[in-house]
């Protein structure tokens, strides 16, 4: 793929000749084409039936030795258009089955590459090589492949509408491989066209952007070259294929789970329970964009449990990512337009289902638009309780969902959403739209409502509510502006969605700039961001007003690495009292070396204890400090320190302290096989917990786990009271458990 002379002459010929070569089939003689100054064209190579490609790292089949894509990448981190440092090369090829990519990455000091053998997803600070692909060619959705100099994967996918960002948690069935070599490093990947949706015809239009990201360097670059204010929807290269064949016709993923689980009744007495899950899934490709799928009895396939995260005094509830695989694919269609940092987190939290037995669902796309269909069950509201007897027990809730996004061109788009819960003569019934639209090419606008109807037992009137989303958001590449609202009625409520905080208007906006460095006395330092923000909230409630101006500075700094400082001034209301408060927060990482890895956070300052009945205003302080030490390319040791405490201003009496020690290790034999061992001490609770596991994966969906669990608990056994006495005595092993897990996805044409 070589530069051609960018004339309006030549390029009405170019554009004549790709149609004629498109016609008669030789595609694979027209590469790197620019149709216009802004828009670059990229034919892939067809490979012939009679060629094969291995997929190891060593391009050194054919089709690699055709002239690459030799374009420029250009920063998008620590600032936006600078020309990254080494050169990097792309190939593009496919068949009828697959496509596929490989990259030549060039480094001056190939010795400094980071890199790794690990787990899936545990890329992000090694260097790597990433492809970002819009299948359905909509601008609305993005996979994402990130492949490390040893071939280590990770995946997410991306929506237009997200305020997040990219979701890694989904995983795809696709293959890598990577080597080192005496002029950098190098990658080869295939993708099947059975893991992704497209739109099937004669010729089939995706769009696409490289990535690539040098560690020690601390920067990021993409090609095309990627500008603030726009997301990289827009920036995509068209990506133009024909006769595709490979999509997903049936998929099949059964799952077989035991445990068994220990509890210690008395010093010498253990009570076992145990029990057997079997599981299957289905999904059936009706077109190459659209699917169906069901499952039975679906569950946590990830080995990784929730992370960890403290709960000592917290005002609002703990939010966990969805981990189940069902509902993690397509999730991405129920991204809804919402404020970013604002009090709903996500309009449709599937986790909401608790304990499904049972869901299915229809999704995907057609011309412009996307779709999802999803119903499911809930056993969790209908089970035993352990004192008294529940009415309802043996009955299920039943969720079912309905979303739709139209795109309006460019990253813009129109959308439905329907949710609702329905339980035992409870009802709860959500409806709303959300719109974003680009007003220029630095500012966009998005704006939603939510109509909520909930009946909270039978015979009880209906409520309904209000809920609404709008914000105006102005990116350049050296200053950044936010304008916020979001308002939920006092009857305002959605089974589906994890809301922190309800009956509430609430302002927010945010002003910054970005200053890029290139001072040769401070080469380390690559970006400063000063940036402030101004809060208003106004409980529909109670009356009254909360309110907070935000300072902050942010550094960008190689080796890849970033810190940043706020104060904090905020007026809050609990229960009743309007609390003053000042503090200081602030957290960053480095990767100091190839081996060693630092990252932190602190909190300091006024912090209120949220107690109903006797809350005030007291001293706190929330720090973490944490290592991740790679002793060598298949070893990760991480080691981390979590401290938090409350005392009384005047007394400076300690209301309460909490230590935590976290130490994990794993081993990564090869991508797919490696053990893991966690110790974690809790002084709050006076616990100990222990976790082993050994895992193999061979693609997601087929795996097979192995894990031993145990919990040491501070207790004593009273013979007067024939019951533990909690917090005093030794550490004692009360809970222990087992458990095995193993599923294959079977994948038939």
């Amino acid at each position: 793929m070589t530069e051609r002379p960018q004339t309006s002459t030549i390029g009405k010929w170019k554009f004549t000749w790709i149609w004629i070569l498109i016609f008669t089939g030789h595609l694979s003689l027209v590469r790197g084409v620019q149709l216009t100054d802004k828009d670059q064209t990229i034919i892939p190579d067809s490979i012939s039936p009679s060629q094969s490609i291995k997929i190891d790292g060593e391009l050194n089949e054919d089709i690699w030795k055709l002239p690459p894509l030799e374009k420029g990448f250009k920063t998008i981190k620590p600032g936006y258009g600078d020309p990254m440092p080494y050169e990097t090369k792309v190939w593009a090829a496919y068949d009828k089955k697959n496509l596929y990519f490989a990259f030549k990455c060039f480094d001056a000091e190939p010795n400094k590459i980071k890199t790794s053998i690990t787990q899936r997803d545990n890329i992000s600070l090694d260097d790597h090589v990433g492809i970002l692909l819009d299948a359905s060619g909509n601008r609305q959705t993005n996979y994402e492949f990130y492949i490390n100099p040893n071939g280590i994967q990770a995946d997410a996918i991306n929506s237009a509408v997200s305020v997040g960002g990219a979701d890694l948690s989904p995983d795809f069935v696709w293959d890598s491989a990577g080597k080192i070599i005496p002029q950098g490093y190098q990658v080869e990947v295939r993708i099947p066209l059975e893991s992704i949706r497209y739109q099937a015809g004669e010729q089939v239009n995706m769009r696409i952007i490289f990535l690539r990201q040098i560690s020690r360097l601390g920067i990021r670059g993409t090609w095309p070259e990627v500008q603030p204010g726009q997301s990289t929807f827009n920036y995509m290269s068209p990506l133009i294929y024909r006769d595709l064949k490979g999509a997903l016709k049936l998929e099949v993923l059964p799952n077989f789970t035991y445990s068994r689980n220990d509890d210690r009744q008395k010093t010498g007495q253990w009570e076992r329970e145990t029990d057997t899950n079997i599981g299957v899934a289905l999904k059936y490709g009706i077109t190459s964009s659209m699917t169906t799928e069901a499952t039975v009895n679906p569950d946590f396939s990830q080995v990784e449990s929730d992370a960890f995260q403290v709960e000592v005094n917290q005002r609002y509830p703990v939010f966990y990512s969805e981990k189940r695989p069902f509902f993690m694919e397509s999730k991405e269609i129920l991204d809804f337009s919402i404020v970013k940092w604002g009090m709903m987190i996500a309009p449709i939290h599937t986790r909401a289902i608790v304990d499904p037995g049972w869901a299915a669902k229809f999704s995907g796309s057609t011309g412009k638009l996307n779709f999802i269909l999803l119903a499911a069950n809930d056993r969790s509201p209908g089970v035993t309780w352990q004192n008294g007897i529940n009415p309802n027990e043996g009955k299920s809730a039943l969720f079912g969902i309905v979303r739709a996004k139209y795109n309006l061109g460019s990253d813009n788009s129109l959308g439905i959403l329907y949710s609702g819960r329905h339980f035992a003569g409870e009802r709860n019934d959500v409806a709303g739209t959300d719109m974003q639209y680009r007003l220029s090419k630095k500012l966009r606008a998005t704006l939603s409502y939510l109509y909520s109807a909930t009946r909270e037992t039978k015979d009880s009137p209906l409520k309904k509510g209000n809920g609404w989303n709008a914000m105006l958001r102005y990116d350049s590449k050296s200053f950044f502006s936010m304008l916020a609202y979001e308002r939920y009625d006092k009857d305002f409520f959605m089974a589906t969605a994890h809301l922190n905080r309800g009956a509430l208007s609430r302002w927010t906006i945010g002003n910054g700039a970005l200053f890029d460095l290139k001072s040769k006395q401070i080469p380390w330092l690559k970006q400063i961001i000063p940036y402030i923000y101004y809060i208003n909230l106004h409980d529909l409630n109670t009356k009254m007003d909360d309110s907070a101006w935000i300072f902050g500075l942010e550094f960008q700094f190689a080796p890849m690495g970033s810190v940043h400082f706020e104060y904090s001034i905020e007026n809050e209301a609990w229960a009743g009292t309007l609390f003053h408060k000042n503090f200081i927060y602030g957290n960053g990482y480095i990767q100091l070396f190839k081996w060693l890895m630092l990252s932190g956070y602190f909190i300091m300052g006024d912090s209120i204890y949220y107690d109903l009945q006797n809350p005030f205003l007291g001293d706190g302080r929330n720090y973490s400090i944490s290592a991740s030490v790679q002793p060598g390319i298949k070893l990760k040791l991480g080691l981390e320190y979590i401290h938090t405490d409350l005392r009384e201003k005047q007394s400076n009496r300690e209301t309460f302290a909490v230590d935590i020690y976290n130490f994990h290790t794993t081993y990564q034999f090869n991508k797919y096989f490696f053990i893991r061992g966690i110790l974690r001490y809790d002084s709050f609770e006076k616990k100990l917990l222990t976790d082993l596991l050994a895992s193999f994966t061979l693609i997601p969906g087929t795996v097979v786990h192995l894990g031993y669990g145990s919990l040491y608990l501070r207790n004593q056994w009273d013979d007067h009271t024939n019951q533990w006495v909690p917090g005093q005595g030794d550490l004692l092993q009360m809970k222990r458990g087992i458990f095995f897990k193993a599923s294959y996805l079977w994948r038939l044409d």
